[in-house]
């Protein structure tokens, strides 16, 4: 039921509905009905708030964040951040949710777009993962993150079909993790086998997921 439901508020998020959430005392929320903005402070408490995450001290980390997104509701790196924070804590709700807002708000970025995409990949909405990943590697083609997400994405929806193909060979060329080199070259091997192979072939171990990094 849990799964099911995590599901139905991602697809929600989506969709475009707009969401309210309750906050502390010091809410982010509200700042969109002042004119008043302090970017300043936002860059000063999001820098701090990176250097926490970094060390993985994420409870500290959501606080300075949400004072830096109380000083400016638009710091687009903040709310990236606060997503990051709620994927590792399984919020895949709220990560999405924030994701998705920094996505709006930094358009050009590739980085919102790719953690979006993990977020979607967690939960089994793969097709949408895939859309997401894809556009972070249109915007950052040379990133094998971003090169090695969509290739993973495409394997687990079973597409071993020549963009695939290509996507491991572009793999291969860019990437450095040997985890990730093994296992493009294990499916590089089995491809042409696998275009005619039975649904009951065994799959290759997938790769783990690369924590997105803070921004």
């Amino acid at each position: 039921m849990d799964r099911y439901l995590t599901l139905f508020l991602v697809a929600s998020v989506l969709c475009g509905c707009q969401l309210r959430r309750q906050r502390d005392t010091q809410s982010y929320q509200t700042v969109a009905k002042d004119p008043r903005r302090d970017e300043a402070l936002a860059r000063r408490e999001a820098a701090r708030a990176k250097s926490l995450l970094e060390s993985g001290e994420l409870a500290e980390a959501e606080k300075a964040l949400k004072a830096a997104l109380a000083a400016d509701l638009f710091h687009g790196p903040a709310h990236n951040n606060l997503g990051i924070v709620y994927f590792r804590q399984s919020k895949f709700y709220l990560a999405a949710w924030e994701f998705q807002y920094a996505a709006e708000l930094m358009p050009h970025k590739p980085e919102p777009k790719n953690n979006l995409g993990m977020v979607l990949e967690a939960v089994g909405r793969l097709d949408d993962a895939a859309k997401q990943y894809g556009q972070a590697m249109a915007a950052a083609p040379d990133n094998p993150e971003y090169v090695g997400n969509l290739t993973r994405c495409r394997i687990r929806q079973n597409k071993r079909d020549a963009e695939t193909r290509k996507l491991l060979e572009e793999l291969l060329l860019k990437d450095t993790r040997p985890d990730w080199l093994k296992w493009a070259r294990g499916e590089l091997l089995r491809m042409p086998l696998a275009e005619s192979a039975t649904a009951t072939q065994p799959a290759l171990p997938l790769p783990p997921p690369t924590r997105p990094p803070a921004q």
